[in-house]
């Protein structure tokens, strides 16, 4: 724990803002990536702590001081009254005055932030969805975040304008949180969402084709399977519907899943012998893609490299789990494993250490002084024992892959 508390340390600047911003960050990339990242969130909590103690102290020192770290303009202080009062109309659910209150807004947080030919600037929900946009889709433009987060003002204004029965103008603003957010899976849902409503089973289908896309974790990607199984489901094809809920299972086990699984056996107890290759072939048949994008794959390969290089051990182990439940490549667990291993040598290269000093301290000592069994107080470095082995994670079905108040102001 406390390497890991100190590895956190290092990356921290000194700028309350900026530290929140990145711990929030590591936040959603513990939580998103890998569900097994107890002790790395326990260690940013802690870290987390003390700089709001920090920052506590500072503000008693200094409570006569009414001006902000980083000092906003008049129109970023405007913007945020302005959203202040959109959430009070959306907690009052004054629907007609939240939307006028965001027409007003969405301008003038649009106008703080022009794209060019060499900067494009977005809004995403971690640095992950950054780094991972950047690699992908960005080209040789610089990748910058906007000041507040645009895409969910849109959705947020899409969710009102379908409450009005405005669907045409609600897809219209799910586009524009798309062109914030490219991959903001919350729109790309709710794009899904109107088209199941509005029976265009057609397009249903190639918006979750392009969701699983820039789906980047295996529960992502097995929530895509379970769209396409209820779909073919609806179009009576139980057979179909049955493969997609295999295909979901095998990278996300999910107790629902199971049980949706079991029912269509129970109709259908042939369907329990379906193999891996009947299932690539109705996956084909029916155009859908098997597994994550390999764009997304290389990606993610490249920032776990970053990460080790850098001595973010653990959040490396976490995206190469996530690799590995995705893809099943053995060279990921290896590399997995091969950190396993150079944690335990660290750790017995500690132990041996405080050893070694324990003994010269006796050895030093007077004689006349009473001995006394000294207890290491090192804190020990050697992965956690819960952490689950990448040779121990679930084999997938297949194998074979392819190419209301949500937080609105960055702080």
């Amino acid at each position: 724990m406390e390497e890991k508390i100190q590895v956190i340390k290092k990356n921290l600047t000194g700028n309350y803002k900026k530290d929140v911003e990145f711990l929030n960050s590591l936040y959603d990339e513990e939580n998103k990536i890998i569900e097994d990242a107890k002790a790395t969130i326990e260690a940013i909590n802690i870290v987390v702590q003390e700089i709001e103690n920090k920052n506590n102290e500072i503000k008693v020192e200094d409570e006569n001081n009414t001006e902000e770290i980083e000092e906003k303009t008049k129109e970023e202080q405007e913007i945020d009254k302005m959203i202040d009062e959109l959430f009070d109309h959306l907690d009052n659910e004054s629907d007609e005055e939240a939307i006028k209150s965001i027409e007003e807004i969405i301008p003038k947080i649009e106008s703080l932030t022009k794209s060019d030919d060499n900067i494009l600037y977005c809004s995403f929900k971690s640095e992950l969805e950054k780094v991972l946009f950047t690699k992908i889709f960005a080209g040789e433009k610089q990748v910058e975040q906007t000041p507040y987060a645009n895409d969910t003002i849109y959705i947020i204004y899409s969710d009102l304008l379908l409450k009005k029965k405005r669907k045409t103008e609600a897809m219209n603003a799910l586009d524009r949180a798309i062109y914030w957010n490219f991959l903001s899976r919350e729109a790309r849902e709710r794009k899904l969402d109107i088209y199941l409503s509005k029976k265009e089973i057609v397009k249903y289908l190639e918006n979750v084709k392009l969701l699983q896309m820039i789906s980047y974790t295996p529960q992502d990607i097995a929530d895509c399977y379970n769209k396409y199984g209820y779909v073919f489901n609806e179009l009576k094809d139980p057979k179909s519907a049955y493969a997609m809920y295999r295909l979901s299972y095998s990278y996300f086990i999910n107790e629902n899943v199971a049980k949706l699984i079991e029912a269509f056996e129970q109709l259908d107890p042939s369907l329990k012998e379906m193999s891996a290759d009947d299932i690539l072939n109705l996956a084909e048949d029916n155009d859908v893609l098997i597994g994550a994008n390999n764009k997304i794959i290389k990606a993610e390969r490249e920032i776990a490299s970053d990460l080790i290089s850098n001595g973010l051990i653990e959040q490396a182990k976490a995206l190469l789990q996530n690799d590995y439940a995705m893809t099943s490549d053995e060279e990921i667990a290896n590399i997995y494993n091969r950190l396993i291993e150079l944690d335990k040598t660290n750790s017995s290269e500690v132990k041996e250490e405080k050893k070694q000093d324990n003994v010269k301290k006796k050895t030093t000592a007077k004689t006349d002084t009473k001995k006394t069994t000294s207890k290491s107080t090192t804190k020990k470095v050697a992965a956690r024992k819960d952490t689950p082995k990448v040779e121990d994670v679930k084999k997938k079905v297949v194998k074979k892959t392819t190419t209301k108040k949500e937080k609105v102001k960055v702080n």
